[in-house]
């Protein structure tokens, strides 16, 4: 009797005959096997292809049921499975290693294995993963062939999207597609991925908890659009205002936090509502009289984290690695706000010069979460906001040359893709901002700084100190023997046009003005290549 090509999964995997007895074989229950079942003829593949899925799903427990977890309407290719298998085992591990997300973590793999659309999403992002770790030793074929596979499964996600049956399943495909966009180098439709999300939380007023992690995760990917903004595909601030009620979010109590992860949500629809009333300003659609009201609003609501974060850190007294890491990660973010407040929104560069003891912090932080996550992999894959962020704001607004060249030192080897950011291409255009500035100084003689890193049970500045007006932190270093980069000579504004593909940046630096009635200087235009 030849062997079935029919038979069960667990029989077809052993090599051996199956008598095809449903909806469990009797062959296994005779060994004492789990019968996995049977795949249908739809999802149909020969005993080669369906022992290598098997090999690369990597799952715990029987490794063949998760074959028949596939949606209904997704026929099986040997490739799926294992793509899925490194979205579920690499990238969302990598995700949340400074910040917990219940969306990435739980949600959407949930979603995945029961909604057609999320699961192409989850393939897709699977494979560009894959292909932003490639190793040299790949071919220009074998990239190219991952990058062809992403933008299929995104394709059909975004045509699968009519078949979900709630806000919450809408939602999550808007992040997923959103994460898809930012590995593909499409901003455009990045924005209007995330923007679509962001309307339906802002609209379903009465949503419950599972909405709110959404947007909490929604708020996440937004602000590295914000904070990114290619030139070719500025940040759409009209969109997000309509999208997104500053109002209301600034006049609502801020609920007490249960988890470190709604501390975190919290921290970043802060920063994104600092963004938001900073490029309303600068952008002339809000008046300076209504824009200082809501500021007071704004720091009232940053206030009132830090008095909940002092309480909940209060009453964790035994937090774990990955908490331990969470706290520094929410510090290294909480400081760069506070560096941003601290200098107002308009005002030569030199404002900044006085912040040395927060931007000498932030190196700490960056530096001690940079020991904490480094891994074997060769690239560090992030689909939220990470190490990149926080030091751009380091590098680029820090003028003491030890200080800043730490930061640019520890972004240059980091290697991370976080989103739409990339340490290597950051790193190349911070260093030709850097160059550009320090061109007048000349030859300059300083101790290079190595930043100490920083004992998670030791972090000793109150919450509460950071609101006072007297408030600073002490910096290790200072200004003498350090020659000052003229305000004239200082980048303003810096524009970028990214093409991932080229592995080049357009660059255009606005210089500050030489005089104080002009509002910008001369502008330079360079091209980057990392």
């Amino acid at each position: 009797m030849a062997r079935s090509k029919k038979g069960c999964i667990t029989c077809r995997i052993r090599r051996v005959k199956c008598d095809e007895t449903k909806p469990q074989c009797k062959r296994c229950q005779s060994t004492k096997r789990v019968c996995d079942g049977y795949l249908s003829e739809e999802n149909s593949m020969p005993r080669r292809q369906l022992v290598e899925a098997v090999k690369q799903l990597s799952v715990i427990g029987p490794v063949s049921r998760a074959l028949t977890q596939t949606p209904p309407s997704r026929p099986i290719s040997p490739d799926d499975p294992s793509y899925f298998a490194f979205f579920r085992s690499v990238t969302i591990p990598s995700t949340c290693s400074l910040f917990p997300s219940s969306f990435w973590q739980q949600s959407v793999l949930q979603l995945a294995h029961g909604e057609p659309a999320i699961w192409h999403a989850a393939i897709a992002l699977g494979a560009l993963h894959q292909k932003t770790e490639a190793p040299a030793t790949k071919t220009n074929t074998d990239i190219e062939e991952l990058s062809t596979r992403a933008i299929k499964h995104y394709g059909k996600a975004m045509a699968l999207a009519k078949n979900l049956n709630s806000s919450a399943k809408v939602v999550s495909l808007s992040l997923a597609l959103a994460a898809s966009a930012n590995m593909l180098g499409r901003w455009g439709e990045m924005h209007t991925h995330v923007m679509a999300g962001l309307g339906i939380v802002s609209r379903d007023v009465a949503h419950g908890k599972s909405l709110d992690i959404l947007g909490g995760s929604l708020v996440r990917v937004d602000l590295q659009a914000m904070t990114f903004s290619d030139s070719k595909s500025p940040y759409p601030y009209n969109e997000s205002t309509a999208a997104f009620d500053l109002d209301r979010f600034l006049e609502i109590p801020c609920i007490p936090p249960s988890s470190y992860e709604d501390l975190s949500s919290e921290l970043f629809s802060i920063s994104r509502a600092f963004f938001l009333l900073d490029g309303g300003l600068y952008h002339e659609t809000m008046p300076y009289g209504p824009w200082l009201t809501k500021m007071d609003g704004f720091i009232r609501r940053l206030v009132q984290w830090e008095t909940n974060m002092a309480m909940y850190e209060s009453s964790n007294t035994q937090p774990t690695y990955d908490e331990d890491t969470t706290r520094l990660s929410l510090r290294l973010y909480h400081v760069a706000l506070r560096i941003l407040i601290r200098s107002a929104a308009f005002g030569p560069e030199t404002r900044y010069d006085s912040l040395l003891g927060y931007f000498e912090y932030a190196i700490r932080l960056a530096a001690t979460l940079h020991k904490r996550t480094s891994g074997k992999n060769t690239v560090r894959v992030s689909l939220e906001p990470g190490l990149v962020i926080p030091l751009y704001l380091v590098t680029h607004r820090c003028r003491h040359h030890a200080l800043r060249h730490a930061a640019l030192k520890m972004l240059l080897k980091t290697n991370r893709v976080e989103g739409m950011w990339r340490s290597d291409a950051t790193a190349q255009c911070l260093g030709t901002i850097v160059a550009v500035e320090e061109e007048s100084l000349g030859h300059i003689n300083t101790r290079d700084y190595v930043p100490s890193l920083l004992d998670p049970s030791s972090l000793t500045i109150p919450w509460s100190a950071w609101s006072k007006p007297s408030f600073n932190l002490h910096a290790s270093v200072s200004w003498d023997d350090v020659p000052m980069i003229p305000e004239n000579k200082r980048v303003k504004e810096v524009y970028v046009a990214t093409l991932y593909s080229k592995r080049q940046a357009e660059l255009r630096l606005v210089m500050c003005p030489s005089n104080e009635t002009d509002l910008h200087g001369p502008a330079r235009e360079l091209i980057v290549h990392f």
